[in-house]
């Protein structure tokens, strides 16, 4: 029923091309990580007037663009900290625990998703030895972001408001301890916010006018 409700969703909003591409990963996702976080979420009740302009209806990013994104993942970057930004469900934390990082954290401003978010954390405990994951239910713009921080994940989590004041923070992590930075962005709408804050874009993709990702790297200056 799940999948037949996402199904409905995807193809009431983009086509049901689409739909029957995302499904068919939705499926196979789901079973090759063990996991449930297929679906949608109204925030509307859970975040104020101000944020319900800024913050889309949380769904978690379709298996193609993630695996499209983390395999441009390098072994140096496994070394270093995943933040996810809007984890949600925690989708993109399971899949990097399996891509092999010892080291995550996700970010959600909703409590629901948060708490989502702790329980597959729970759950990749019980998974992965020495695994470290710090989830926090937090507005990204007070987010201090972790010096260990090497890989930032976003599902176009925020408009152009909240992505400015996020840049910044990130910037500041970055001139606290000089260091790369490989931005995975997954519908990019805000890239050249990062791209004018000193980011290069190194790869990107296009798949049915529809899914879209960007591969963007700061290098320290």
């Amino acid at each position: 029923m799940r999948y037949l409700s996402y199904f409905i969703y995807i193809g009431w909003h983009w086509g049901i091309a689409l739909a029957l591409f995302i499904i068919r990963h939705e499926i196979r996702g789901e079973k090759k990580y063990g996991i449930r976080t297929i679906g949608t979420d109204n925030l509307a009740t859970e975040v104020s007037d101000e944020d319900r302009q800024h913050i889309a209806m949380y769904e978690p990013v379709n298996y193609y663009t993630a695996t499209w994104l983390l395999d441009h993942l390098q072994p140096t970057d496994l070394k270093t900290t995943l933040l996810d930004v809007g984890c949600g469900r925690g989708r993109v934390l399971a899949m990097g625990a399996a891509y092999g990082f010892k080291a995550l954290a996700g970010i959600d401003l909703s409590p629901r998703l948060y708490q989502s978010a702790v329980k597959m954390r729970d759950m990749l405990y019980t998974r992965y030895k020495n695994i470290r994951i710090s989830v926090a239910c937090q507005d990204a713009r007070k987010y201090t972001v972790p010096e260990t921080v090497g890989v930032i994940f976003l599902f176009n989590p925020f408009d152009e408001v909240i992505m400015e004041d996020f840049i910044n923070k990130v910037k500041e992590s970055i001139d606290r301890k000089q260091r790369p930075v490989k931005v995975l962005y997954a519908n990019p709408q805000c890239k050249q916010l990062w791209i004018d804050a000193g980011f290069r874009e190194t790869d990107s993709f296009v798949k049915m006018d529809i899914l879209k990702g960007s591969v963007l790297v700061s290098t320290p200056g």
